[in-house]
């Protein structure tokens, strides 16, 4: 049974609708691991906040654009498409993309999940996740560590759906998917906070996908239609299922 629980939090299906959606990295034209590096270096928070926020005499504000641009992120602006079509995208404020965040404990990440996609199977190790959908509805299943019954017998995945408004949390190391099952066939918009500007995302039993199959910038993966057989068999039934009806009924192909 737990093996089992295992690979329905394992699986990789492969559809140009699917994608992964741990964490995207570096969704900004600017390189900021200098500044980042030296940030890390200096001794106390006000003294970042110089670095970012002041000229180079530390006694002025920058000016007005230059402030705009180290103060407030835009997820409309600074968003990226997410590969395999469906109208998927996202946009994520972490310490890489948005410095201003050093130190905070914090990421915010917006996206839109196309029909049927998936984001795959991740683990935060270094963060909490409590990630809500603001239109359409997610249907979302996760893992807990050992030991949530008191007779240490198998947990079982926790499943649920999220409808407009609602969120729920992943604990750190909690192995969790989210799936956008909608019956109207619409795009679900999301956002996720973290408890750390540097998340980290690890995808589960990679090892279980096909050797023609690649993980991109940010631990997004894809893995195109055609393809969605030869990962059936990691990919539990009550999953496999849903993404079925669901292709069917949204004419996704």
């Amino acid at each position: 049974m737990y093996s089992v629980l295992l690979q329905s939090l394992a699986m990789a299906l492969a559809i140009d609708s699917i994608r992964a959606f741990p964490t995207p990295m570096g969704n900004t034209l600017t390189d900021n691991t200098e500044l980042i590096g030296q940030l890390i270096t200096t001794p106390t928070q006000i003294k970042r906040f110089q670095k970012l926020l002041t000229d180079e005499s530390g006694n002025k504000l920058l000016d007005d654009d230059q402030l705009t641009n180290a103060t407030i992120w835009d997820f409309e602006q600074n968003g990226f498409p997410i590969p395999g079509g469906q109208g998927g995208d996202a946009s994520s404020a972490n310490l890489e993309t948005f410095p201003y965040l050093i130190n905070s404990g914090v990421t915010m990440t917006m996206g839109k999940l196309g029909p049927c996609g998936i984001f795959l199977p991740h683990v935060h190790p270094r963060a909490n996740e409590f990630f809500v959908v603001t239109e359409g509805e997610v249907d979302f299943g996760t893992l807990l560590e050992l030991g949530l019954f008191k007779d240490l017998s198998p947990n079982p995945e926790i499943r649920g759906k999220l409808t407009k408004n609602k969120g729920t949390l992943f604990p750190k190391g909690s192995i969790h998917y989210q799936l956008n099952n909608n019956p109207d066939c619409k795009p679900a918009t999301i956002y996720t906070a973290l408890t750390s500007e540097d998340a980290g995302s690890t995808p589960i039993f990679m090892d279980s996908l096909p050797s023609n199959v690649t993980v991109g910038a940010g631990m997004r993966k894809r893995v195109d239609a055609g393809d969605f057989e030869s990962v059936r068999g990691v990919t539990p039934l009550h999953i496999a299922k849903i993404v079925d009806e669901c292709l069917a009924r949204c004419h996704v192909s």
